[in-house]
């Protein structure tokens, strides 16, 4: 096991406002907006702006604030916005672009360029040379040495690993701390469908060759994603999706063409190539965005046909319910404060994540941890240790839930949750914990939760191996948990 204190993400987009920022080239200079490393921390105002329009204006995963908040482990999700986020209600004028780029901080230059978007693959492939251009590169942080390098699979992680280990040890200036990126990809639109405005889910207009031959393109990458998000925001004519937009982007923008449905036949199709092992290039699949009804399917097909894989969930919640069409949650002292809608996840799919050996990364947004009538009733302060222990219970509160969920299944409570924060992807985070760098006060803050339940309330829990120290659970949930994951199955 690791013998050295840092964080683990599971689904954060340090690449999305800077490549927008760019002409294609990463700069190294972490004052440059188009470098990885742009540092970018909330000022006043924009605290203030997040709090009442809920806009994030300022940057939540860049590798200097990995540097502070020692997130030394990310998966990065790549792949274009949809062209739908941008091809809406407000027109593609110059007014509608300067409202898009100030709710997004993506470059008016990039909306442009994805509104008149012909060929999402090309765009993912830039993406990835993007990433490319600065592995290995050393930056200098306020005196101290750091670089990202991508890695793909666990024994390269490893390494990585025990080699900032040993630069730790090292009384030397010279010592480089190594950042280490894992790729992933965030919807397969990015196989090129899903493009055309009259796109319906009984008429594809995709080109199923085109597709598939993406896909085994994307197996055969060199920086090959571990794993893939099969859905984002809009239908993508492999598969339907959940209804993941809310206040006013939800009003500008039409979710509801395949809102709600299954697998297409050319989704299955893709399924099972990239969930095909053939020479050992299986990429795994994020059931993240997908409908409820896909995600049945999904789990009917690897009950079936795939059993040898995990089930991920790389940014999720609860929704407080035990299973698709319920409406009232078995647990309501707790699930009746989450936001029940179909885009978090039921009872029976996180049992049934757990019994694979999978892993949930808990997503830091607010919208999504808790209902709006539960955030509007958390209490306020101008104290910010105050605010940060209450916000920090939204999250607690998940982390409870799951854990009585689990130990009421006699299955073991704190072995399969993690961090996917989301983090640069548009969210609206916990207040207080505006960034990745807040990830050790996150840590402290969940620890003071877990010592209080486990001092107060473990009688909740009827097994004994449930009922363990708080700083191991806040530690699983950190680092250790994601950690076994990788070396399971990356």
């Amino acid at each position: 096991m690791l013998s050295i204190d840092f964080s683990i993400d599971l689904h954060c987009h340090p690449t999305l406002k800077p490549i927008g920022h760019s002409s294609g080239t990463q700069s190294i200079d972490p004052a440059n907006k188009s470098s990885l490393w742009f540092y970018d921390p909330p000022k006043l105002s924009e605290k203030l702006l997040n709090q009442v329009l809920s806009v994030t204006k300022f940057s939540q995963a860049n590798l200097t604030a990995c540097a502070y908040g020692k997130v030394w482990v990310i998966v990065v999700a790549l792949g274009t916005i949809e062209k739908w986020f941008f091809n809406n209600k407000l027109g593609t004028g110059i007014i509608a672009d300067v409202l898009e780029d100030f709710a997004t901080q993506v470059g008016a230059h990039r909306i442009n360029e994805i509104q008149g978007i012909q060929n999402y693959f090309k765009d993912l492939l830039k993406e990835f040379i993007y990433l490319e251009q600065a592995h290995g590169m050393i930056v200098d942080i306020d005196g101290n040495r750091y670089a990202y390098e991508i890695v793909h699979n666990f024994k390269e992680l490893k390494a990585l690993a025990e080699q900032n280990e040993a630069e730790l040890n090292l009384n030397d200036d010279d010592k480089v701390i190594r950042i280490a990126i894992i790729p992933s990809v965030e919807g397969m639109h990015v196989l090129n469908g899903g493009l055309d405005p009259a796109r319906s889910p009984a008429n594809i207009k995709a080109n199923p060759a085109e597709i598939k031959a993406n896909a085994q393109a994307l197996k055969n990458h060199p920086h090959r994603p571990w794993f893939v998000a099969f859905t984002h925001h809009f239908y993508n004519e492999l598969c339907g999706h959940s209804e993941s937009l809310k206040g006013l982007i939800a009003k500008n923008c039409d979710q509801h063409l395949g809102l709600d449905t299954g697998f297409t036949p050319l989704g299955k199709e893709v399924l099972n190539m990239l969930l095909d092992n053939s020479g050992g290039k299986r990429i795994l699949v994020d059931i993240k965005h997908l409908s409820p009804l896909a995600r049945r399917q999904f789990f009917e097909m690897r009950k079936n046909q795939y059993t040898d894989i995990p089930v991920i969930i790389s940014h999720g919640v609860c929704n407080g319910l035990p299973t698709m069409g319920a409406t009232h949650s078995q647990y309501p002292e707790l699930g009746s404060t989450f936001n029940d809608k179909e885009i978090n996840f039921y009872d029976d799919e996180i049992i049934d994540m757990v019994k694979s050996n999978g892993i949930m990364g808990l997503q830091l947004d607010e919208r999504r941890v808790a209902n709006d009538e539960t955030i509007k009733g958390t209490k306020h302060s101008f104290f910010r240790n105050k605010i940060m222990h209450y916000r920090s219970e939204l999250v607690w509160k998940q982390i409870q839930y799951v854990a009585e969920l689990l130990d009421a299944n006699d299955l073991f409570a704190w072995g399969n949750l993690a961090i996917g924060s989301d983090y640069d992807g548009i969210v609206d985070p916990l207040n207080s914990f505006w960034t990745v760098e807040q990830y050790p006060d996150l840590k402290s803050f969940l620890e003071r939760h877990a010592f209080n339940y486990m001092q107060n309330n473990s009688g909740r829990l009827k097994n004994n191996f449930n009922k363990i120290k708080s700083d191991v659970i806040v530690q699983n949930i950190f680092q250790t948990n994601a950690w076994k994951f990788f070396e399971r199955w990356f």
